[in-house]
């Protein structure tokens, strides 16, 4: 295995390498740094986590507008959305449940603490300024803490480098779909910056499935802005700041008895995301630390007045925020042993005036180490144990073990884990008027996984698979009256990969995905985790100016909600772009190719045959 080159490593993990054009036209592929598995800068090649990369490449070769829709290609994640764009949606990592995913920003948590399950709706996050998209499954409470359970996703926003840059976009297409954006970014005497700001508005189709009757389009905007901004104030001393606002408006239709029409209902929402931190290396760059202030707030309405097919009206209005102080210490103890420490302090509120729970707040407070080891440079372990304290729930210890050997004369990989993780009770769990109980206790988690991954021919060739099981404990349940620590699940099954390069111009990239999840009481599958699960994608690269991507999803059959059964389906997007010059790019896209009727939810619906084009202008 060349230790140099990603292909290896992101074809088992994310099957998308990091890929540059060199001079001459040919593919130069670089070594990848991971910094979500460890809470620092660590090749991948020396990971025993499972961990995905999404480039801004990719995102652009794919032409995706949502992080969803980027995500959907990942092995061992299923994402769900209740319709079109702005609707509900959610993430499913190895089959935990969806409030088990972990998302961040920049090191910003954006997990909604106003939302029934503290998770986070992905529904409003566009790929605007985005470097890359980094995927770690397996519970991940012992660096993260709570909501790491399943998995940690983090989005990391782009950098700004060199001399000014800026873009403008314009696309449009089916729906009555456009989105008109623009980027800047550059360096300049120690200050670093990128901003990006973007429209995105759809005249949509109807959230409740057109087939089953229904025909009202329910539409969505989005005004989304992003920035970053980096300043070195002495060689071994800088600062940083970030802040990503969007603000949607989406139409929505009702769920009950079963999705239908419903003219007069809608919701808005306004996300706030924001930190400032201060970086300091001492002794030689021998000691690292970072001090961090975040604050991130979800400010939700949403109403529904009167209508002939809706007797009756309200309006909720939810807000969570969340505040959280963070000091992080790297120490380089030598070149083959590295120890991370840290403690942090977060404070999570909900406050809703249309609602009987008023204003809630929980602090935790959570204390980390983690030492990483190499030995001869095939030898890597990371051990990692973390103490949180909740002033509600009380206090827990949880902890994971990484492993990964890795032998260069044939080209092989083996990884594999062991760990521990925790969720605590969301503040509507505790303390809703009706459902809630404030004695219920963190559902917990043990996990673990084994993998190998196997390169041929100059890393022409890369295939591997990997292994998970979880076992859930003390679940979360509504019982028919209130919320009880009633269930247990289990989900395990296999992620595999194949991927073939045979030319410099073309990459074929295929995974597959089974996965056993099931409710322990019940033995029945535990509801919208698909069994089966693959991609197949294309990339190829031609006239030396033109690129195509070709992607096929494909997903098996799921139980949902009441004990109906949503078929599976074969779903094929393309994509292209013509380089014109320098300053212009030509793209367009079509979704759902082949025209297929489908469901990820039962009673909702997703889109036609969509084609979209557009045009890009940098400077």
């Amino acid at each position: 295995m060349n230790r140099h080159s990603s292909s290896p490593l992101l074809a088992a993990l994310a099957l998308f390498p990091l890929s540059l054009p060199a001079d001459d036209g040919t593919v130069t592929e670089l070594a990848p740094t991971v910094v979500t598995a460890t809470r620092s800068a660590t090749p991948a090649w020396q990971l025993g986590s499972s961990v995905t990369v999404l480039t801004q490449e990719d995102l652009a070769r794919r032409q995706v507008v949502t992080v969803a829709d980027a995500l959907r290609v990942v092995p061992g994640l299923d994402v769900l959305q209740s319709g079109g764009l702005g609707k509900q949606t959610s993430v499913f990592l190895r089959g935990a449940n969806s409030n088990h995913t972990l998302v961040l920003i920049d090191g910003i948590e954006v997990n909604d603490p106003s939302a029934p399950n503290n998770g986070f709706d992905f529904a409003n996050l566009t790929v605007d300024n985005i470097e890359r998209i980094e995927i770690l499954r397996g519970g991940e409470s012992s660096l993260y803490g709570s909501d790491a359970i399943g998995g940690v996703i983090q989005i990391f926003t782009k950098k700004g480098a060199g001399k000014p840059r800026y873009s403008l976009q314009g696309q449009g297409g089916t729906y009555d779909t456009f989105r008109v954006g623009g980027d800047l970014s550059g360096a300049h005497e120690g200050v670093d910056y990128s901003l990006s700001a973007s429209r995105l508005e759809s005249r949509g189709f109807s959230a409740a499935d057109e087939v089953r009757g229904n025909s009202e389009p329910d539409g969505y905007r989005n005004t989304t802005v992003s920035t970053r901004l980096g300043v070195r104030a002495l060689e071994n001393l800088d600062f940083g700041w970030n802040l990503r606002y969007n603000d949607a408006k989406v139409f929505l239709d009702s769920d009950f008895p079963t999705p239908h029409d419903d003219p007069n209902y809608s919701g808005t929402t306004e996300e706030l995301y924001t930190r400032g931190f201060g970086h300091l290396k001492l002794l030689d760059q021998v000691w690292e630390q970072t001090l961090g202030v975040a604050y991130s707030r979800t400010d939700r309405q949403i109403v529904n007045r009167y209508d002939p097919a809706n007797p009756f009206s309200f309006r909720a209005d939810y807000l969570g925020e969340k505040t959280k102080i963070d000091w992080q210490n790297i120490l380089h103890l030598t070149e083959t042993n590295t120890l991370t420490l840290g403690v942090e302090d977060e404070e999570d509120r909900l406050t809703s005036p249309t609602d009987p729970i008023g204003e809630k707040s929980y602090n935790t407070q959570g204390y980390y180490l983690l030492d990483q080891i190499g030995l001869g440079r095939r030898w890597f372990t990371t051990a990692a144990v973390r103490y949180d304290k909740n002033n509600r729930v009380g206090g827990k210890v949880t902890w994971r073990i990484t492993q990964a050997l890795v032998f260069d004369a044939t080209g092989t990989k083996l990884k594999g884990s062991y760990g521990t993780g925790f969720k605590v009770p969301s503040l509507v769990n505790l303390f809703d008027r009706f459902t809630g109980n404030p004695q219920l206790l963190p559902e917990t988690s043990r996990n673990w996984d084994v993998g190998i991954e196997q390169s041929f021919l100059a890393d022409r060739i890369a295939l591997g698979a990997s292994y998970f099981h979880n076992d859930f404990n003390n679940l979360i349940q509504f019982n028919g009256r209130r919320v009880e620590n009633v269930a247990q699940a289990t989900a395990e099954g296999v992620e595999s990969f194949l991927q073939v390069s045979p030319w410099d111009v073309l990459t074929l990239r295929g995974t597959y995905t089974y996965t056993h999840a099931v409710n322990n009481a019940t033995s029945e599958r535990l509801i919208r985790r698909p069994t089966h699960k693959g991609s197949l994608q294309l990339d190829y690269r031609f006239m030396e100016k033109a690129d195509l991507n070709f992607t096929l999803l494909l997903v098996g059959d799921k139980d949902d909600i009441g004990g109906t059964r949503v078929p599976g389906y074969v779903l094929a997007n393309l994509a292209t772009s013509y380089q014109v010059n320098d300053h212009l790019r030509l793209f367009a896209r079509v979704d759902n190719l082949f025209d297929k009727r489908y469901e990820e939810i039962y009673g909702y619906g997703t889109s036609r045959i969509a084609p979209y084009g557009g045009i890009a202008l940098s400077f």
